[in-house]
């Protein structure tokens, strides 16, 4: 899978623009603040309906501009698809699949597939629970669209549930919990087995690559860590568990325990590396993690996702670059940078590089 063309109007700071991309390797340049990474933010968006960077749809639109558009055209083994994002002042974002406008974000998942590795991206390890939720989600949702939905109607209950905890009138309608609870405990076992067999997938390339990076010395071990413990992937258990902590859910307002409270947990030679590794330890495990979503997508579709790589290539030692490197070699990539000193030794074929300054694109 690669993106064969990125089309821009009044996105951000592009007025109009039009990119043909090498299926290969893409370096984008350009001093900061010109536009490099609202490319790479087109595309996160054409994959998942959100950009990354900001949860209000209208800053994507130029200044003055009363509407933005976004499109890529996609190649695969199944064909060309184009993917296209559409936002007016003041009304919600359209997302279209050539040329048909989807009725559920969920519908885009799997049109593209793309693994973002991003400065902030390195804090993964040491983020918090959320943020390893969301790295989670977004994988898996890309792996297997059915997964986007479920967690969607799971969400969708537990908010329900929630506002019954905090009723405005003060009294707790408890005879309508158990059918919120069930409803909870159907689907939120579903998304558990999904997110304990991607960390049992992502685990087996992850330890390999740490081991790799850290020449031996780093035993990383991956696992799913679900906030009811053994329970979590028996719907019966999980709703019992869900029934005898009503009271607690109660006295706190929210619901205590399910998939909205996971986490990974990350092992370094069997101590948790949130606390006891170093930052160089944790750079690492976060590009494990992070470069092991090419095989585990890969071998799901036999078919690799694109590789956005958002100016982090200079703060990589040359272990690390060496297997940026190789994951470069199985996929497109698109990579910002704001300088090619160090990037010209690559030496990968069908390699194009761009220039970017004040939303004007230019080829070198």
């Amino acid at each position: 899978m690669f993106i064969d063309e990125i089309k821009l109007i009044n996105f951000r700071n592009y007025e109009s623009l039009k990119v043909r991309l090498s299926p290969k390797l893409n370096i984008i340049a350009g001093e900061n603040a010109q536009g490099k990474t609202n490319l790479l933010e087109a595309i996160f968006l054409c994959t998942f309906g959100r950009s990354h960077r900001t949860s209000r749809d209208e800053q994507l639109i130029k200044w003055d501009s009363p509407a933005a558009y976004a499109a890529v055209n996609v190649v695969s083994p199944f064909g060309k698809t184009l993917i296209e994002y559409k936002q007016r002042v003041k009304e919600p974002k359209t997302m279209h699949v050539n040329g048909t406008r989807l009725g559920r974000i969920g519908d885009l998942m799997g049109h593209i597939r793309s693994v973002m590795f991003s400065p902030e991206t390195l804090d993964i390890v040491k983020g918090s629970p959320e943020d390893r939720r969301r790295f989670m989600d977004m994988a898996i949702s890309q792996l297997y669209p059915a997964y986007f939905f479920k967690l969607s109607a799971y969400n969708k209950a537990l908010k329900q549930k929630n506002a019954l905890l905090r009723p405005d009138s003060g009294v707790i309608d408890t005879a309508s919990m158990y059918v919120f609870n069930a409803q909870l405990a159907g689907r939120g076992a579903e998304v558990m087995r999904y997110r304990r067999e991607f960390i049992k997938e992502l685990d087996i390339h992850a330890s390999k690559l740490q081991l790799q990076i850290s020449k031996g010395r780093d035993f990383l071990r991956l696992s799913y860590a679900p906030s009811l413990g053994e329970a979590f992937d028996d719907e019966t258990a999980f709703l019992d568990m869900l029934e005898k902590s009503l009271q607690d859910d109660i006295r706190r307002g929210f619901t205590g325990k399910g998939p909205h409270r996971d986490d990974i947990r990350i092992m370094l030679d069997d101590q948790d590396m949130r606390s006891f590794g170093s930052q160089g330890q944790q750079r690492t495990a976060a590009l494990s993690m992070k470069l092991s979503e090419v095989p585990v997508i890969r071998a799901a579709h036999e078919d690799a996702p694109v590789l956005l790589l958002d100016d982090v290539f200079s703060e990589l030692d040359g272990l690390r670059r060496r297997e940026l490197l190789l994951a470069m070699k199985y996929c497109q990539c698109i990579l910002t940078t704001t300088s090619l000193d160090g990037i010209g030794d690559l030496n990968l074929p069908d390699t194009r590089v761009f220039y970017v300054k004040s939303g004007m694109v230019e080829y070198l």
